[in-house]
């Protein structure tokens, strides 16, 4: 078709699902495209900075801190608020909770995660998780309303102990930002608050399992020194309204018990192909399902040197993200696909203040204060 002087050719559609950190990556690398224009749907109108929000929870950080408005993010990128509950890859279409249907071209899947309670009895009903910005405002109020509760003879005092189960970033970071939060409130509870106590359950042999044993070391030495009570080993088998129950038949009891053992990709998305045990997408070394489906994040399963899956980490998110854009690009300028090569920069965890853990490439390791502003 011949296309008269000043006549454009219209534009192909992307439609990125999630604003997480994939999500925005691939955005905002796609954004000014000359031949794509950018939609980005998402059930919140912000962006969640989660490796925070456990500086929310213990009432470090206002939540306003860790959350960006997304729809002045990208001027060149659509927002749409809502949740996607169906996509139709024949038609290339996807549908809306409110009923709405938006075609595309190519589509970036880029859910993210959510917690898991694999099957526990009571964890679902009486643990806090840690996945949003209410549950890190309920996990708040749960510690700071209890002392009030106590110091009124409204709840027992064994009400001020904190119990987290999970021993990975998030827990051991949880498990030292509350301990810190303990001491400053002696000040105003100084009778009851010497009293309270933080308890680390990890099911595995050692904290941090995906960190070299030296860093698990250092970081449980740490955290007893703060007080915190760790113990390894331990897999929680019930979580009752008063205390969780351990499978060598201990039980703590506990007003706040915080449940972060672990996360999976979303299970409404396993009709797209087959998943793996954590309900994420396997896909090719494109992180292509077809030729206009792309799956980055926490919800693709892509292997990595030893064929393990990606560990679901905002730096495999982000380079996914970026790679997706690149090779829509790629694709548009007639290049061929690039296979998708992820870059390991490392991994830190904070325990506390001038304390924490860094791991760069597979020899350089740090802790302590220099570990702690290099997080920072």
């Amino acid at each position: 078709m011949l296309i008269e002087f000043g006549e454009r050719t219209p534009k192909k559609h992307a439609v990125v699902i999630g604003a997480g950190f994939g999500g925005l990556a691939c955005a905002k690398k796609l954004r000014k495209s000359d031949t794509y224009s950018v939609t980005l749907i998402d059930r919140n109108p912000y962006q969640l900075f989660s490796p925070l929000l456990y500086q929310v929870a213990t009432a470090s950080l206002p939540e306003d801190d860790i959350a960006f408005p997304v729809r002045t993010a990208y001027r060149e990128v659509q927002f749409v608020r809502g949740e996607v509950t169906n996509i139709d890859t024949t038609a290339k279409e996807l549908t809306l909770s409110n009923g709405k249907t938006i075609s595309y071209d190519d589509l970036i899947l880029a859910v993210g995660s959510e917690g898991t309670t694999f099957g526990i009895p009571g964890i679902a009903e009486h643990a806090f998780q840690m996945k949003s910005v209410n549950d890190a405002r309920e996990i708040r109020r749960s510690l700071l309303h209890t002392y009030e509760s106590v110091e009124d003879g409204l709840l027992p005092l064994e009400s001020l102990n904190v119990v987290i189960v999970g021993g990975g970033p998030t827990g051991v970071e949880l498990a030292g930002a509350v301990r810190e939060l303990q001491r400053e409130i002696q000040r105003e509870f100084e009778h009851i608050a010497p009293k309270a106590t933080v308890t680390l359950l990890e099911a595995g042999p050692r904290l941090l399992p995906s960190f070299h044993p030296r860093s698990s070391q250092y970081t449980l030495k740490t955290l007893t020194k703060m007080g915190v009570q760790v113990q390894v080993d331990a897999s929680v088998v019930e979580a009752t309204s008063r205390s969780l129950r351990l499978k060598d038949g201990k039980e703590i009891v506990a007003g706040t018990r915080i449940w972060a053992a672990g996360v999976v990709a979303p299970p409404n998305w396993k009709f797209l192909r087959e998943t793996d045990r954590g309900n994420r997408i396997k896909v090719n070394s494109n992180l292509q399902l077809n030729d206009s489906i792309w799956i980055v994040g926490d919800v693709a399963s892509y292997p990595d040197s030893n064929g393990r899956p990606l560990p679901m980490v905002a730096p495999v998110a982000i380079q996914q993200g970026k790679h997706v854009a690149r090779q829509i690009r790629r694709r548009e300028s007639s290049k061929p696909l690039e296979v998708f090569k992820y870059r390991d920069k490392g991994q830190m965890a904070t325990i506390g203040r001038r304390k924490a853990v860094v791991e760069m490439r597979s020899w350089l390791r740090f802790q302590g204060s220099l570990a702690w502003l290099t997080w920072l």
